[in-house]
């Protein structure tokens, strides 16, 4: 454990552990292995875990807090790929394929990770063959939503992409309201629209009028969604 990292960190980090779909087959003394041998690491608001294209020497489990996964151009256009929440993997390719790695990582607020050595990752996918066929149904879940999303890049109008995105937050983010469903994680416009992939100006034209629309609701640095059904069935326009 390092210095920067409580031992609240890492209690949360065996919760975590217990609770995420991909370690629910392992055994209990496997998931003390990897407390024991990770590192729990706190990264500070804007911190970088990872640069794209450089070695990558662990996979990163995100225990508490927002992981931003992007990729930025030499001529500095950036795209936001997606904010990891607790519960998720990052760097599981690198690690696998012992390669660069894909994105950059930066922490989006103060969060709380678990890293695991390579060497630990093969040992327990050596040991553990329900744990390997869990990493390979998410790898392949993520080529279909990077599949989805080109398509939609060349397919989809504009109204409907920030649709989408809206609603791929509202899961992991969404939290109930009597008037809709707000999404806890704070972005600001320039955020939301590396995420499009899009300009502000014309992001933040298409969100205006959704909230004319009575879809959504922007406040500062958050979204209200009003009426989902709505949002889903723009969404799925072309």
């Amino acid at each position: 454990m390092t210095e920067s990292a409580r031992p609240s960190h890492r209690a949360l980090a065996s919760a975590v552990l217990k609770r995420v779909s991909w370690f629910s087959t392992c055994k209990p003394e496997t998931l003390e292995t990897l407390l024991d041998e990770g590192q729990v690491r706190l990264l500070r608001r804007g911190e970088v875990l990872t640069r794209r294209g450089e070695p990558v020497e662990h996979l990163c489990l995100i225990v508490d807090g927002v992981l931003e996964v992007s990729a930025t151009t030499p001529t500095g256009k950036r795209h936001v790929a997606r904010y990891l929440e607790p519960g998720q993997l990052m760097n599981l390719i690198p690690v696998l394929d012992e390669q660069g790695a894909i994105h950059d990582a930066v922490a989006h607020e103060d969060t709380v990770v678990l890293l695991l050595g390579k060497a630990l990752v093969q040992r327990t996918l050596a040991s553990e063959p329900e744990l390997a066929l869990a990493l390979m149904r998410l790898l392949c879940l993520r080529s279909r939503l990077t599949y989805l999303n080109l398509a939609e890049s060349s397919l989809a109008t504009l109204r409907a992409r920030c649709a989408r995105t809206l609603l791929h937050m509202v899961d992991p983010y969404g939290m109930p309201r009597t008037d809709g469903v707000s999404i806890s994680l704070k972005l600001s416009q320039d955020e939301f629209a590396d995420m499009v992939g899009r300009s502000r100006p014309i992001v933040n034209k298409e969100l205006k009028q959704l909230e004319r629309d009575g879809v959504i609701r922007i406040t500062y640095s958050h979204f209200l969604v009003l009426d989902v059904t709505a949002l889903s069935a723009i969404a799925a326009e072309m």
